[in-house]
């Protein structure tokens, strides 16, 4: 570089010869230069493959900090060029080195974030997009920041919510096998030795013992074949929707997706709308959000009444999965001229109701659980100390 320190670094372009000039350009004299073979570049963009994966909350940290590097008044590249010497995560570093050079050759942020889909999304780029156009990137990004924040932290509050309860089947499948596997066949043995006749629920226990002890290899063998027919099914659309339409009308399971759905449309909607991108647009980009067939479809039939000229309120009303409180905001806003702000209150307020729902959640699932585990652990004592009672009260 121009201070003669020896730099790696990995940038694409079309031609040697390009790539040469647009080092010169950035004061960089290459030395050596290496090709990278096209079954090295990311196989959904036109930038260099990211050979670790991005966390979201890396991804949240670095739209912070670019905002407020921004904020303090220091140029794009030289920002980004910042955070690149800092960056923890090589890879994420070797991307924003990459941004750097497409945007030292002409492209705007917007165009060079693009060629990364898979670390940004198409609602970053396009909230990045209108930071641009209205020439105030560092607030744009401190929104965006926000955003992201918000969506890492209710992520973690949902996905703990939701290991807890598959911890707790894991042990009582675990508990269940040791007790089938193991311990029920060494009791057999003594009640076969014996020869006492054994009462009702031990003949019961002992039956599924040995129906699961023939039968493991085939259990085994059904469930890898379950597992891949079902994530085979799933990956046809009609089958899917169906799939998607039934998980919300689950008891309990069903309002934390619906209301975990609404939190991030209205979020996402908000600072979209926020950042000047049309409705339409907005809610076409809305729907990429949702890992939900039925809601998708929910979103484009909105987005459809829309685009035909009716009211956006119309159109949220006319779905049952939209609460009387979020139409009601979204008239509000829609008549006031803040859409985006009662769409952000909408969210908030929804934030903090998969919040309680959550807590009540975890607060529930672990006394069934615990009554589960002790019945099951109650049934079989019972089962194996049956016949002990009865062989020592014939003795007497």
């Amino acid at each position: 570089d121009k201070n003669g320190k020896h730099v790696n670094a990995i940038a694409s372009a079309d031609t040697l010869e390009v790539l040469v000039s647009r080092l010169k350009n950035q004061g960089l004299v290459p030395l050596h230069i290496t090709e990278i073979k096209s079954s090295k570049k990311d196989t959904k963009g036109s930038g260099i493959r990211v050979q670790r994966k991005i966390t979201g909350r890396e991804l949240a940290a670095f739209t912070r900090q670019l905002s407020t590097v921004l904020n303090a008044g220091i140029v794009l590249t030289e920002a980004l060029s910042t955070l690149a010497e800092d960056m923890e995560n090589a890879s994420f570093g070797a991307v924003i080195e990459d941004l750097v050079s497409h945007i030292s050759a002409g492209e705007h942020f917007s165009q060079a974030l693009s060629r990364y889909p898979r670390i940004f999304s198409v609602t970053f780029v396009a909230v990045v997009k209108s930071g641009e156009e209205i020439g105030n990137l560092g607030r744009t990004l401190g929104d965006l920041a926000k955003y992201l924040e918000n969506f890492e932290r209710m992520k973690e509050k949902f996905r703990s919510a939701m290991m807890y309860p598959v911890f707790l089947t894991g042990f009582l499948i675990f508990v269940v096998a040791v007790i089938v596997l193991f311990l029920i066949p060494k009791f057999k043995g003594i009640f076969a030795q014996a020869g006492a006749k054994l009462p009702l629920l031990t003949r019961i226990v002992v039956g599924i013992s040995e129906f699961c002890l023939r039968n493991v290899l085939w259990g085994i063998l059904f469930s890898i074949i379950f597992w891949i027919v079902a994530w085979y099914l799933l990956r046809i659309p009609k089958i899917r929707y169906r799939f998607d339409t039934i998980v919300l009308r689950l008891p309990i399971f069903g309002k934390l997706f619906l209301k975990a759905f609404i939190s991030r449309f209205c979020h996402t909607l908000s600072i979209l709308l926020s950042g000047g991108v049309g409705i339409s647009s907005s809610l076409l980009i809305s729907s990429g959000v949702v890992n939900n067939l039925f809601l998708m479809r929910v979103i484009s039939q909105i987005r459809a009444s829309v685009i035909s000229g009716g009211s956006l309120d119309e159109a949220v009303r006319a779905h049952a999965v939209f609460p009387k409180v979020v139409a009601k905001m979204i008239t509000v806003g829609e008549k006031s001229g803040r859409l985006d702000d009662m769409l952000k209150r909408s969210a908030e307020y929804y934030d903090e109701e998969l919040e309680v729902t959550l807590n009540n959640f975890s607060s529930l699932i672990e006394p069934v659980f615990i009554i589960l585990i002790g019945g099951v652990v109650l049934i079989v004592v019972l089962a194996l100390y049956l016949p002990i009672f009865h062989l020592s009260s014939a003795v007497r």
